[in-house]
């Protein structure tokens, strides 16, 4: 019985060898040559090609929305609430899919006394984390939204 083991191992090993590995090496291959694109372009998030200078704009954009935000939390935990609101929103500006950003302007709105413009970022921040996939981010912010809904019918805004 051991021989007979032995021997279909040896003839998986060389199956695998002559029959998987050429199947994986060519679907490797292909994969490679439909990511290359032409000298002087890079690869979107869309999987198109585009001119790096383009890619470094989307690159240089992000990082301003980032900072945005950031200097929107800044300004939330110092209670200028005003100018948090305006930090976010720039960053939204620059990133419309910041779903982060979306969250925190719509509590702070709430804050300040606006909570149905809080909502409706809340709902902008959750359709943004659903379309990610992000179903746990999306399910906490629906909850907060059901919390200032609450606050709303009973008076407390």
């Amino acid at each position: 019985m051991k021989l007979v083991t032995k021997h279909l191992s040896i003839i998986f090993g060389v199956c695998s060898a002559f029959i998987i590995f050429p199947i994986i090496l060519n679907s490797v291959a292909k994969a490679q040559e439909q990511s290359a694109c032409p000298p002087g372009q890079i690869r979107d998030s869309n999987g198109l090609c585009s001119s790096s200078s383009q890619g470094q704009e989307e690159s240089v954009t992000m990082v301003n929305a980032e900072e945005f935000f950031r200097s929107g939390r800044n300004f939330d935990k110092q209670g200028q609430s005003q100018e948090a609101i305006a930090e976010y929103t720039r960053a939204i500006e620059l990133d419309p899919n910041y779903a982060e950003a979306y969250f925190y302007r719509g509590n702070t709105l709430a804050l300040e006394g606006q909570p149905q413009k809080g909502i409706e970022d809340f709902q902008k921040a959750a359709a943004i984390f659903t379309s990610r996939g992000e179903s746990e981010k999306a399910q906490a912010v629906h909850q907060h939204e059901e919390i200032i809904w609450r606050g709303i019918q009973e008076g407390e805004f």
